[in-house]
């Protein structure tokens, strides 16, 4: 497995705790030069901004560790281009939709979603909840794949 597969792989969606290559949002990654292009499409056109962003963040401050130039790409969602821009000039989440949002609120959420990913690593109940959830992200990634193609 190369460094940039692992490092994709290494990033988990908070809704599911699945790996973000499992889930199939990575549509393609592009490496030269110490740069790196990686496009991904969320398995639904509505995924909520804010699961998404954290993912986003993550995989932006990962990827900076290892490439000198990142550009994420986010195609297949409602917000995209918005999403894009933002993560791509290093905004925070309350920047790119400010007035749309109560002011902590964000940081709250991935507070509560990162005690969830806690939990589930010991509570079974909290775990095959995750799974399931994890399962239906990926027939929905899959089935959205059958219908565009690819």
């Amino acid at each position: 497995m190369s460094q940039i597969e692992k490092i994709i792989r290494s990033v988990i969606d908070p809704e599911t705790l699945n790996s973000i290559s499992d889930l199939g949002f990575i549509r393609e990654v592009k490496e030269e030069n110490n740069k790196v292009m990686i496009t991904l499409t969320p398995p639904t056109f509505w995924c909520p901004p804010t699961f998404l962003y954290m993912i986003l963040e993550d995989l932006r401050d990962k990827l900076r560790r290892n490439y000198s130039e990142v550009y994420i790409e986010i195609i297949g969602h409602h917000d995209g281009e918005r999403l894009s821009k933002c993560i791509n000039n290093g905004l925070k989440f309350e920047e790119c939709y400010r007035g749309e949002i109560i002011k902590g609120e964000y940081e709250e959420l991935k507070r509560r979603f990162k005690e969830r990913f806690e939990r589930g690593k010991s509570n079974n109940l909290v775990k095959l909840s995750l799974e399931v959830t994890g399962e239906i992200c990926k027939l929905l990634a899959e089935e959205r794949r059958r219908r565009e193609g690819g």
